[in-house]
């Protein structure tokens, strides 16, 4: 397999164009947004929890219908939304549990065998990490339209296009570092002024969603670039021989 075949400068302005073109998705990204902002603003409530969950659903439920749209555009598949609900969202959630349990296990095992020596540090530098190795795992679950063996072969793919996966792997650390200093110095933006925290906080989770998209996108099209239109078992298995 060979890796010269990624054409990311071609791919990523494909991405672009394709999320520039579909503005509800980004009409949506800024409704979650500003839903968070509003439980910033109003924190310490009842109403800020609430507000809290509902965006923490609302957010994991709508992520895999978002990623079906953008799936569909490309393969020019153009189903209603209720189908691509109804055909991705629960599969979703399932291979994300299947993906992040032993990870969360992994990264909380420190604190459980040595409390003392254990930070939260730690747990997030394992997440971050792990959500590199699954770079490829969710567009190969779009791509083959199965659970099913998905998560090894994103990762074997990934491994063998380490070097050509370098720019996006680069793109994912970077965007990960500053979500995670954000949140790290969320108390102290706080106290020198509550406004402009939220304003932080709803721009890196605006451009943290686009970019993350586009990332989707553009590995739907790398594979699409190395397979063509086969998604077949045979193929699959000929591609980890």
């Amino acid at each position: 397999m060979d890796s010269q075949q990624f054409d990311l400068p071609k791919q990523f302005n494909h991405a672009l164009t394709m999320v520039r073109s579909h503005t509800i998705v980004l009409w949506w990204l800024v409704f979650l947004g500003l839903l968070n902002t509003v439980t910033t603003l109003t924190a310490d409530t009842a109403f800020s929890r609430m507000l809290s969950t509902l965006a923490f659903v609302l957010s994991i439920c709508s992520t895999p219908v978002i990623y079906g749209i953008y799936y569909e555009l490309i393969e020019d598949i153009y189903s209603s939304l209720a189908n691509i609900i109804k055909s991705y969202t629960l599969p979703y959630l399932w291979l994300l549990v299947r993906m992040y349990l032993p990870v969360i296990f992994l990264a909380w095992l420190p604190l459980l065998l040595n409390p003392e020596s254990a930070t939260g540090g730690h747990f997030h530098v394992v997440l971050v990490s792990f959500s590199l190795v699954y770079l490829y795992v969710l567009p190969f679950f779009y791509f083959t339209g199965k659970q099913q063996g998905s998560i090894l072969l994103g990762i074997t793919f990934l491994v063998r296009n380490i070097s050509a996966s370098t720019p996006l792997i680069l793109v994912v650390l970077l965007l990960e570092t500053v979500l995670l200093l954000v949140q790290y110095n969320k108390a102290a933006l706080l106290t020198q002024s509550t406004y402009l925290f939220v304003i932080l906080d709803f721009g890196t989770y605006l451009v943290a969603s686009i970019i993350d998209f586009i990332l989707f996108i553009v590995l739907v099209l790398i594979l699409k670039d190395q397979f063509g239109n086969s998604s077949s078992p045979s193929s699959r298995q000929d591609f980890l021989r």
